[in-house]
């Protein structure tokens, strides 16, 4: 190790530097002192120079003596410190101008660094009248005239903190090299010898002379020293015995994971385990059945790649799991990677695995109670036969129509209609037939109106059409209902093949029309099915009068 790597050489070298560093910021103050000292000289003694040749100036200015007003700046001009000088009119006309003179109009700062100083003293002459202006006589000093007196204090302050930067440098690297350096060096090959003799059961002395800080460092390396042996031996003891309780335990790991495996493989729970990387590692024959696999197949699966888990929320749990080391649990529903749609809750547990981050996962399988569920809904709001929306349903919906045509400001409308001569159709040919009646009238009712409409089925053979987005006015709203509401009859009266039975029939529409008023859906479906008993009486009165 050379030098100034060493412990002595960076403290000598943090020191010293710092030290530079110090005097450098010193000598750069005092020659900011002395500059603008100088500065301040040169501006006193150039206006005392204006103040001496003000008479002598006013008085060749008033004769206008050019010749003597230039031989009068060419003297201003011979001084060490004047750099320029000027004598100008009151007007602002000059009348000589010697040396380093800037173009009229110049702008000159006050600070110390400004280009020039400038002194103007005004040209006074007194007269039985009183006292005139008659000019200025103006004296400038380059700023190198202070710089160039600078020069010397600088080479002073520069060779003085040169003598004094050598002097400490040696110094510094004499008591550090004696004091600091020699000491360190001799613990270090002491240190070294007892690394040397680690291995040895004999102690070695260690002497210092003196009883300062590194002589209790040498004793306590003594102490030290001797505890080292001691617990060597000890260790020595320990390690007799180390190998047989490690292969112990060793075993009893291995029966532990082989054990808690076989729970796993025939676990009736869908079971994965997956490395923290997302390649599955374990999976059992329940976790293979649910997703529609085998275990081979699951085992080449990354859950990184799987799209089904990208698309639910399977892997951005997986990944906070893995984050925070902390238990997921949700449902989702999602089609596996084989094909299979299942409906699952999922527990994501962190777990270790051989010292490593793994995810135990279980699955449990929803997808039966959800179709379950799902088939009870639709049972709960659909008309067993037809398969239409019941009554429970189509108030749901027109609930929801009149919010919307509130909002939008629109109409819609509820046909109620009525089967004409069905209670003769059923004591005719019997229930099964009108039953295939109902669901040919179903079928054909869907056919006529738009997707976004809703049929429905009251029960018997009352059935009811819910139009929305009919217009915002009423004329044009009516309009419409009422081409849905022939169209309706038209499909209606058509005839009807029912097995081995023909049938004409006919149907009684009543049409009510809402836009979001104070009205509700029962009271809409009770003036709707009034204007149908209406409708049904008008039909039934024309046809007596034609028969």
């Amino acid at each position: 190790m050379g030098y100034w790597q060493s412990l002595t050489g960076r403290l000598f070298k943090r020191v010293f530097g710092g030290y530079v560093v110090l005097t450098i910021l010193v000598t750069m103050v005092q020659l900011a002192l002395e500059y603008a000292s100088v500065h301040q000289t040169i501006g006193r003694d150039i206006d005392a120079l204006g103040k001496s040749f003000n008479g002598g100036v006013a008085g060749a200015m008033w004769e206008l003596d050019r010749s003597l007003l230039k031989t009068i700046a060419q003297g201003i001009a011979q001084s060490s410190i004047v750099t320029g000088v000027r004598i100008s009119s009151r007007e602002g006309a000059t009348y000589a101008s010697i040396g380093e003179v800037p173009a009229v109009g110049f702008t000159n700062s006050e600070g110390i660094l400004a280009p020039f100083q400038v002194s103007a003293t005004r040209l006074l002459r007194t007269t039985p009248t009183g006292t005139r202006e008659l000019g200025q006589l103006t004296i400038y000093a380059n700023r190198s005239v202070a710089v160039d007196r600078v020069k010397y204090s600088f080479m002073v302050i520069l060779i003085n903190s040169m003598i004094k930067t050598a002097g400490l440098w040696l110094i510094f690297y004499l008591v550090i090299s004696r004091s600091l350096s020699r000491p360190l060096s001799q613990l270090t090959q002491i240190v070294s010898h007892v690394e040397f003799v680690a291995d040895s059961n004999e102690t070695i002395s260690l002497d210092y002379p003196h009883q300062d800080e590194l002589g209790r460092l040498m004793g306590a390396m003594g102490t030290m020293q001797k505890r080292l042996f001691a617990a060597r031996s000890e260790l020595e003891n320990v390690n007799l015995h180390l190998e047989e309780t490690v292969a112990e335990r060793t075993r009893n790991l291995a029966d532990a994971l082989a054990f808690n495996e076989t729970i796993l493989l025939n676990s009736p729970i869908p079971v994965g385990v997956y490395a923290a990387n997302g390649q599955c590692v374990l999976a059992n024959d329940a976790y293979a059945k649910f997703v529609g696999a085998t275990r081979q197949d699951l085992l080449k699966q990354n859950f990184h790649h799987i799209a089904a888990w990208q698309k639910t929320s399977l892997l951005g749990d997986c990944l906070t799991a893995l984050a925070h080391h902390t238990p997921q649990q949700r449902e989702a529903n999602a089609r596996t990677s084989f094909g299979k749609d299942v409906w699952f809750e999922y527990q994501i547990i962190p777990t270790h695995l051989k010292g490593e981050d793994h995810l135990l996962i279980q699955f449990f399988d929803l997808t039966e109670r959800k179709r379950m569920e799902e088939e009870l809904r639709h049972i709960a709001f659909h008309d067993a036969l037809t398969q239409l929306p019941n009554r429970r349903l189509l108030i749901d919906r027109l609930k929801r129509a009149i919010l919307v045509s509130k909002r939008q400001n629109t109409y819609g409308a509820v046909l109620f209609l009525d089967l004409d001569k069905f209670k003769l159709l059923n004591d005719t040919h019997g229930h099964d037939i009108g039953d295939l009646l109902l669901v040919e009238v179903a079928q054909r009712l869907q056919r006529v109106v738009r997707d976004c409409d809703t049929v429905a089925r009251l029960g018997g053979d009352e059935f009811v059409v819910l139009l929305e987005g009919l217009g915002t006015a009423p004329t044009e709203a009516t309009e419409r209902a009422m081409a849905v509401t022939q169209k309706i009859i038209e499909a209606l009266g058509s005839e009807y093949v029912l097995g081995h039975v023909r049938h004409h029939g006919s149907a009684s529409v009543g049409l009510k029309l809402f836009n979001g008023d104070e009205s509700d859906a029962d009271q809409i479906l009770k003036e709707a099915d009034v204007a149908m008993y209406e409708a049904k009486k008008k039909a039934a009165s024309s046809f007596a009068a034609t028969g």
